[in-house]
């Protein structure tokens, strides 16, 4: 399954221009100063466009990226070549169950869910055991996924939204089907770009996720070196999980 292409990595940030990539990366350090201390260096695996390392970094903090698409890299490098910052980020492509980043980090997240592309038990195990070679030990490993119970709880629906781009419009269709017994949710994207208001292209991806039940996911951490230390509902460290929290937030220690 080709996920992140071209098409979708060129319109990625464009998607989610709305998304609190700022009041995220406060979290981060939140998490940092109330599990830990400030780390020198971050890890993002699975970094996308990377808005989160960016931001990071503008903090003053080493970054680096880590994304298995080369086209969503592309853009990130991009983006830090035209930035300012002093202390560039490093970008890896890689994926999540085998990259090596050559080093330990003191701290490594995996934000937007994508924890939840790791569908299968043996997927997961792989890409945790992997995060936790890269950490230090008593370094935090913090990520955020599809909380199971609000899945099935509350089901995700069919979404169509419009958003005005500097040369016209793009559209963006999602559909959800969920697997109940693999837990597992197929959410299939279609884009139509329309620019000078001419059609200018379409691509359509399928994007297969992981939803997960918080015994389930400490239970895996456990077994791949890591202390679950918080659960709670995304993105506040203080919210219970109940059936309608859609995200979890994760936060453990590595042992």
């Amino acid at each position: 399954m080709s996920v992140f292409q071209t098409i979708y990595a060129n319109q990625y940030d464009t998607l989610y221009t709305e998304k609190d990539y700022k009041g995220e990366c406060d979290l981060i350090e939140q998490v940092a100063t109330k599990f830990g201390s400030r780390p020198d260096s971050i890890l993002d695996v699975g970094c996308g466009t990377g808005s989160h390392v960016m931001e990071m970094a503008s903090r003053g903090y080493n970054c680096a990226g880590v994304d298995i698409s080369q086209d969503m890299l592309s853009v990130a490098e991009k983006k830090s070549a035209d930035s300012i910052l002093t202390n560039k980020p490093k970008w890896i492509v890689g994926d999540a169950r085998d990259f090596d980043a050559n080093g330990h980090y003191d701290m490594v997240t995996m934000m937007f869910a994508v924890v939840s592309y790791l569908t299968t038990n043996d997927d997961l195990l792989a890409g945790l055991k992997n995060i936790r070679r890269h950490l230090k030990p008593g370094a935090l490993f913090m990520c955020d996924f599809w909380y199971g119970p609000a899945v099935l709880a509350v089901r995700p629906n069919e979404r169509v939204r419009v958003l005005e781009t500097p040369k016209g419009q793009t559209i963006r269709a999602a559909s959800t089907h969920v697997d109940s017994f693999h837990h597992t949710a197929d959410v299939s994207f279609r884009l139509w770009n329309i620019e000078n208001g001419q059609f200018s292209g379409e691509t359509q991806e399928t994007h297969r996720m992981r939803y997960f039940f918080p015994q389930e996911f400490k239970m895996m951490l456990k077994a791949c070196g890591f202390e679950s230390i918080s659960m709670s509902a995304f993105p506040d460290m203080d919210s219970v999980l109940t059936d309608d929290s859609w995200n979890a937030l994760s936060i453990a220690r590595a042992a």
